[in-house]
């Protein structure tokens, strides 16, 4: 066998192996997917790094177009909604096409969120909680107690996912029968009624807009379930789709020059990130949609390995990878070398060590064997949760 073969060989023995570690079983239609995860992993990872810089005017010069170019990397907050669009989605389908009983389909959904989140929440509870809610909102993330703080920055977007659950199970397993519910008249009711609550401050300023990035990946779900309206619509989102993602960068530049307005003001906020739904949704549709340049990008290896691993990496990336590594770089001086190197070295422990979560926490519930059968969850394999994911 000559070095090439040999090397060839040696490759995709390589590659085979990287498959079986992070796609333990076939992603299907929605491979792409896990690509978009991977991207929506990148987005928040850059918010939660660049944060810490910010007071430092990441060691350039204020105003200068680097300046706002990180500025608005650290600004905008794009990668959760489009994990919480994704859980929409997702959990749709697998509702859609499975039919599971309610207990079931919350065992399930809980099952897949809580090992991993027990490794990464225990020790901060064991250092920082100082009462029985803390523990118990920090736990269950359910926020029974609305003076508790979150000890992970991320957790909030969990209880979103929680509460999106329950309500899932609800409306479109509990009620299935009730034709009502499930058209397009009370959906659109039901958002309407939402954003009415955001205008008069009923759940919170900012709460609403985001976890209405839901119900975008909601009503995305049922136009692809109907075949003779998603024929019409998908191609008409695949030539929108090349435009999108730059939109989604332009409007987070915007962002880091107007940030007071859109933070200040009811509508604005409400605007903006409704902007940004539509830019995912415009995405996501193009993706779902075969033959698209999107979906061929988004299901390149890198990005899918990302997004497989994206949950575990969505808990420890701002709680644990980027404080330790810069423990690690403290004796070195401050400026752009020393962000560099802080950059490399979190991502490099944020995927590792979420690499070893997904191994060991979260391939249990992927493949699980019953009567010597492989049953798989769409959504979870897909990845519904981030946070949702």
């Amino acid at each position: 066998m000559s070095g090439g073969a040999s090397h060839e060989v040696t490759s995709t023995g390589l590659v085979r192996r990287l498959d079986a570690f992070f796609f333990p079983v076939d992603g299907g239609r929605f491979t792409a997917l896990e690509g978009l995860r991977g991207w929506a992993l990148w987005m928040i990872f850059h918010v939660h790094f660049l944060g810490y810089y910010e007071s430092r005017n990441y060691f350039v010069e204020p105003g200068t177009p680097i300046h706002r170019a990180f500025s608005a990397l650290t600004a905008g907050h794009a990668g959760v909604d489009l994990f919480l669009l994704l859980t929409g989605l997702l959990i749709y389908t697998t509702i859609h096409r499975n039919h599971p009983p309610l207990g079931r389909f919350l065992v399930n959904r809980y099952w897949r969120l809580f090992p991993a989140l027990f490794l990464v929440n225990l020790p901060l509870i064991a250092m920082m909680a100082k009462d029985v809610p803390t523990v118990i909102d920090n736990l269950f993330l359910l926020h029974l107690f609305p003076q508790t703080d979150y000890l992970n920055v991320v957790e909030w977007v969990m209880t979103y996912q929680i509460y999106f659950y329950i309500l899932a199970g609800i409306w479109f397993i509990a009620l299935a029968r009730a034709s009502f519910m499930q058209g397009w008249p009370f959906f659109f009711l039901a958002v309407a009624l939402l954003y009415l609550a955001h205008q008069y401050e009923v759940f919170g300023f900012s709460a609403v807009p985001r976890f209405l990035s839901i119900f975008w990946g909601l009503a995305l779900a049922k136009l692809y379930h109907s075949p003779r309206t998603w024929a019409r619509l998908s191609p008409v989102l695949d030539r929108l789709s090349p435009a999108a993602p730059l939109a989604v960068y332009a409007a987070r530049w915007y962002w880091a020059g107007n940030a007071a307005a859109i933070i200040n003001g009811r509508w604005q906020w409400a605007a903006y990130f409704g902007f940004m739904d539509l830019c995912f949704f415009i995405i996501v549709g193009a993706v779902l949609t075969p033959g698209s340049p999107l979906r061929a990008i988004f299901a390149s290896r890198p990005l899918r390995m990302a997004g497989a691993v994206s949950y575990s990496a969505f808990l420890i990336h701002a709680c644990w990878a980027i404080p330790v590594a810069e423990i690690f770089l403290k004796p070195l001086p401050q400026g752009l070398p020393y962000l560099a190197l802080h950059y490399i070295l979190s991502i490099v422990l944020t995927l590792l060590t979420a690499a070893l979560m997904f191994h060991f926490l979260e391939k249990p519930y992927f493949v699980r064997r019953k009567a010597g059968a492989r049953v798989v969850d769409e959504a979870a394999n897909a990845g519904a949760a981030p946070g949702g994911r």
